[in-house]
């Protein structure tokens, strides 16, 4: 079953993934085009939230609706955008952070998907001290094999593991 913060990562990174392509470039208007594409799609909910090849679970549906509403007693919204604004408040920090911590990769040369994920737990190394950094890195290394290619998740793990240390969060 996912958990309120694996819905908000997830989010954050379609989010962020659309502003990286240049789809929105704005955060607040990337916000609002992300909550009003989720309030009546429940396949769009489904696709991100489902496991692989699972059939349509409307409980799980409802489950990652309650997590993503702006408000409401279930809510990790605030959790959604203070990912999104913290990345793009600090991108030019955490990509040198990646870049520094990366054997052989350019951050503009990482595969979208990698990229963003990477940026968004560096953000949580860097600037969220109540995370616990265990749970970022697995967290972004779930995210990388269940969206990236066959070795995001090495590549992702090696990265962030780096810059983990570098900031004493292991």
């Amino acid at each position: 079953m996912i958990s309120g913060r694996r819905a908000a990562r997830e989010a954050a990174l379609v989010i962020l993934f659309a502003m990286d392509a240049g789809r929105v470039h704005d955060v607040d208007e990337a916000l609002r085009t992300f909550t009003a594409a989720l309030a009546g799609d429940d396949e769009v909910l489904h696709l991100l939230y489902a496991d692989d090849d699972s059939p349509f679970d409307a409980k799980r549906v409802a489950r990652a609706r309650r997590f993503l509403e702006p408000s409401g007693p279930e809510s990790h919204w605030t959790f959604v955008e203070r990912l999104v604004r913290g990345v793009s408040d600090h991108l030019r920090v955490i990509d040198d952070l990646i870049g520094k911590s990366s054997l052989n990769w350019k951050v503009p040369r990482m595969n979208r998907v990698d990229r963003n994920i990477l940026r968004q737990a560096a953000y949580e190394l860097a600037f969220e001290p109540e995370v616990p950094g265990r749970a970022t890195l697995n967290e972004a290394i779930e995210l990388a094999k269940r969206y990236g290619t066959e070795d995001s998740g090495k590549f992702v793990n090696g990265i962030l593991d780096r810059i983990a240390q570098e900031l004493e969060r292991v």
